[in-house]
């Protein structure tokens, strides 16, 4: 036997130490005792639904049944649950054919121990499906964001980070070559995707991906979290280098001297959260042209020209072609990513002539988006 007492503080307990809301609590105990009601007091065929008094506590039981017109009788073959027209209009005047109505149930307070342990199943099912939708929810909100955790599996297909109501994933593609990782070590991770399965609720981390370094800034930076600066697209490779373009339609504000910090406090910090990637922060223009030259930075640019297929040639003296090529050509293919364009460095004094490594062009274009949402 249980009685709806002690089943209530059963659930109580649970509810409150899994945190869930008093309301989750009610239904899932009204689902519950609709069910050892059922189990104990009703056909399997019925409908049974419970209602529990918000303010008194005490539970009133419906068997809800479907409302046939008399001829239906001789026409189909019914099947319980149903209730003639003529009775469920005593209940309800305005009910019609088709229509479900609830029709009140003696009330039972007790239930034997095949009913109570139905009833038990069915909080324990319910609240494990309320637990694992509050959980999805708190992480859906995470998506595209940053999100702290400790390491706690590493094997060769990826990394597992306990992030506390769950685990999250980071598949070895998704970190950052050449940083180390060890068990119990606290990291912060970009989420990029979170997902509700059969085993539960799924949250995909990287520290590689391109939209990490904004999400990062977006924190550590007031002006871009309080949408003074905007983060206008970003361009990155991995462990090596990160290419981002800021802007301001604040006066005052220097979009660039903001995401570097007094005496580059900030963008050191974020530097280091990057295992030494080094990041340059980009003018962003709304001129195609003077956008591409500031994504070169901090080589300098003697004179820049806008050809066919979306190319720009852009001379230089001797002294910056290392400059703007960048080690294994990183500045000039960052460059590209960042700004879209087909980028094409010559010396000054040959202008005709390709040098070697001196074209780059943004072939993958998916790794930098020129819109980054940070507001």
């Amino acid at each position: 036997m249980l009685s709806i007492k002690n089943l209530r503080s059963f659930v109580s307990q649970i509810a409150e130490s899994k945190g869930l809301y008093e309301e989750v609590v009610g239904i899932a105990i009204a689902e519950a005792l609709a069910s050892a009601y059922k189990k104990d007091y009703a056909n399997k065929e019925e409908k049974i639904e419970a209602k529990i008094n918000e303010r008194t506590g005490k539970p009133s039981f419906y068997s809800v049944k479907t409302i046939i017109n008399p001829n239906e009788i001789e026409t189909e073959q019914i099947k319980s649950p149903t209730i003639l027209l003529d009775d469920a209009q005593k209940i309800n005047p305005n009910a019609k054919a088709g229509d479900e109505i609830k029709v009140e149930l003696p009330y039972q307070e007790n239930f034997s121990r095949v009913g109570a342990q139905t009833a038990k199943q069915v909080i324990l099912q319910k609240l494990r499906e309320v637990e694992k939708s509050v959980v999805f929810a708190k992480f859906k909100e995470r998506e595209e964001g940053v999100i702290s955790g400790a390491i706690q599996k590493i094997d060769n297909r990826a990394i597992y980070v306990d992030l506390g109501k769950t685990t999250g994933v980071m598949f070895k593609n998704e970190t950052i070559p050449g940083e180390n990782y060890k068990l119990q070590m606290r990291m912060r991770f970009y989420v990029y995707g979170v997902e509700s399965t059969p085993r539960g609720v799924e949250v995909f981390l990287s520290r590689a991906h391109p939209f990490f370094v904004p999400a990062i800034f977006k924190i550590e930076v007031p002006e871009i979290s309080e949408g003074l600066v905007e983060v206008k697209g970003v361009a990155r490779m991995p462990g090596v280098r990160t290419k981002m373009a800021v802007f301001s339609n604040t006066q005052g504000v220097d979009p660039v001297g903001a995401c570097i910090g007094p005496k580059g406090s900030r963008i050191i910090s974020i530097m280091n959260e990057l295992n030494g990637e080094k990041i340059d922060i980009i003018p962003w223009s709304e001129d195609g042209l003077q956008f591409a030259i500031n994504s070169l930075m901090p080589a300098k640019i003697s004179e820049a020209q806008i050809l066919e297929r979306r190319t720009i040639k852009m001379l230089v003296t001797d002294e910056q072609i290392p400059i703007a090529l960048g080690k294994a050509g990183q500045n000039i293919k960052l460059a590209s990513k960042l700004t879209g364009w087909k980028i094409d460095v010559r010396l000054a004094q040959e202008p005709e002539k390709e040098i070697e490594g001196g074209v780059a062009e943004e072939v993958e274009a998916e790794e930098s988006e020129t819109e980054v949402e940070t507001t």
